[in-house]
């Protein structure tokens, strides 16, 4: 009998535990706010609907931050569109930290779908702060501001404290794998503002002193990604052929008027940028939306087709000699541009399975920076940028099911797109790699991907295979260290050089005989190596190729 209760006891500790956020999939989402700028405010709705993956669902559980003010949860009385009203039977909830917890009232089979609304409000905080991740500013993740003549100035971005700290949500913050599939957002505005969300502008209405600007994005995407932008924005557009789109992609950017002149000049590297990332990664994922850059009061934020942009302009301040504040970040483009922009296809298209896979955002987005660099500038160029500010301290993995936070760190931007510049020199055959990128992201573009996912694709371009290298590089920490020397004796080749670390590296050698160029790759296993390769006479002009291009710090001597 004891033997039973103890089992019941576990049974019953294990359902407790049950999260079950697990237990649905989100379709689409809604948000209809309105934005009060005199006090700070959103008020309005968040509405779900969702797909229920387990049988007799009672409780929905979403993510509502504590600064969110929830007054009324309703069950939906039909499909979730655009405009349809929201209306439906009043549920019951309560409340524990970030959890929202409503009960349903009755069961809902597997298979079918739950679709409840959320009337909230929420509270304004401080307003201070230009974070990239939105760690500060409003209610946290809404930034609260004021353009030079001073109107009301709003935006979001809320990667580091998710986005059920702005709006009821189930947070990829921590469900990484839960992608919307279709997002509407009416945004209700003073009149002489505009809101920007994302997706595409479908109607605009004006009622009185308010204007309600009304966006659909058709294409699954996080949380995290999901935006809203108020100001009194000049609004500039275009439309651009890009490599691999059927249809012209809009582009547009929306920007305070006191900064309309700085942003067509530095926005005149848009075109070129997209052209490089379509032809890398593949066409632009968003074709039935729009490429948007958002000025923001924010540094920036990689918004699903509404970039934030809050960068200094660093091709106007070179242009007029004026200063830029992030002139260390610009040394060698527009970082924000560069590297934001870059996440639509890393991050936005293709995202982690879950946080531990966080570098597929970060080490991606940041390998895309060096990529603009090469086809701009050169592969040396990348070279020397690849080479720079070099990190390799910690691991790629950050675990099994973190939450965002957890999982967030610098190692996955540094390292991460410099382990990808390694495999890349590894790979040594370079229509392979570019193929390998994009039919990664092609093939798992608006769902969820794992590291080893790309290792397949890799490995089926390739036709090798590529396991110790992500055991060695992914999954294990630091960097390799080599040291040593290689020398001409007689008509070979002497190597003697020590590799610290558990990794295996290449070794290229390049040298002449009669006038013709020769090269040989060696593969020095961890520890001592000491071996010679035979050359067809005497070797003039040795020298050791690339071993910059592998992360780590190398000294290895031509004697």
């Amino acid at each position: 009998m004891r033997y039973l209760v103890a089992l019941l006891l576990l049974a019953a500790a294990a359902s407790a535990q049950t999260d079950l956020r697990t237990h649905y999939d989100v379709v689409t989402y809604r948000l209809d706010l309105e934005v009060i700028p005199d006090t700070k405010t959103l008020d309005g709705w968040s509405a779900v609907e969702a797909k229920v993956l387990s049988d007799g669902l009672e409780k929905l559980h979403l993510d509502a931050a504590a600064a969110l003010e929830v007054n009324k949860v309703i069950l939906l009385d039909g499909a979730l569109d655009g405009t349809r009203k929201l209306k439906g039977k009043e549920l019951k909830f309560t409340r524990d930290g970030d959890a929202l917890m409503i009960t349903l009232g009755k069961k809902i089979a597997k298979d079918d779908f739950v679709r409840v609304a959320v009337r909230y409000r929420s509270k304004p905080s401080g307003n201070r702060g230009r974070g990239r991740r939105g760690r500060s500013g409003g209610t946290r993740g809404v930034v609260w501001s004021k353009s030079e003549d001073g109107s009301p100035w709003v935006g979001t971005t809320c990667q580091g404290p998710g986005a059920h700290n702005w709006w009821p949500c189930k947070s990829n913050w921590y469900h990484a794998n839960d992608k919307f599939a279709t997002l509407y957002v009416n945004a209700t505005v003073p009149r002489g503002l505009y809101a920007v969300s994302n997706g595409a502008l479908q109607k605009r209405e004006k009622k009185g002193r308010r204007e309600t600007f009304r966006w659909r994005h058709p294409y699954p995407c996080e949380t995290y990604a999901v935006t809203l932008n108020v100001g009194k924005y000049d609004v500039v557009e275009q439309k651009l052929d890009l490599p691999g789109s059927k249809k012209k992609i809009p582009f547009i950017y929306y920007v305070l008027p006191e900064n309309r002149k700085k942003a067509d000049v530095q926005f005149k590297q848009v075109p070129e940028l997209l052209k490089i990332y379509s032809e890398r990664f593949g066409p632009w994922p968003f074709p039935d939306a729009k490429f948007a850059l958002v000025e923001a009061p924010l540094w920036g934020m990689e918004h699903s087709t509404a970039v934030a942009y809050g960068s200094s302009y660093p091709a106007w301040c070179k242009k007029t000699g004026a200063r830029d504040r992030y002139g260390s970040r610009n040394r060698w483009f527009d970082y924000i541009l560069v590297h934001e922009v870059a996440h639509e296809w890393w991050g936005n298209a293709v995202s982690a399975e879950h946080w531990g896979h966080f570098w597929i955002h970060e080490g991606f987005g940041t390998y895309a920076e060096g990529v603009y660099v090469e086809f701009t500038q050169g592969r040396e160029a990348a070279d020397r940028y690849f080479g720079s500010g070099r990190s390799g301290r910690g691991r790629l993995y950050r675990g099994d099911h973190p939450t965002s936070r957890q999982a967030y760190g610098g190692v996955i931007y540094s390292k991460g797109s410099r382990v990808l510049n390694t495999l890349r020199h590894y790979v040594n055959d370079d229509d392979a790699w570019w193929k390998s990128l994009r039919d990664f992201n092609i093939k798992h573009r608006y769902g969820n991907a794992t590291t080893e996912d790309f290792q397949e694709v890799l490995e089926g371009n390739t036709n090798r295979k590529w396991g110790q290298f992500f055991k060695e590089w992914f999954y294990g920490s630091g960097t390799p260290q080599v040291l040593g020397t290689v020398k001409v004796t007689g008509n070979a080749v002497q190597i003697d050089v020590e590799v610290k670390g558990e990794f295996h590296v290449p070794l290229d050698l390049a040298w002449t005989v009669n006038g013709k160029k020769a090269t040989s790759r060696v593969w020095l296993d961890p520890g001592q190596n000491t071996t010679e390769v035979p050359c067809n006479g005497q070797p003039k002009q040795l020298e050791v190729v690339h071993l910059g291009r592998i992360l780590g710090r190398h000294d290895v001597k031509v004697e």
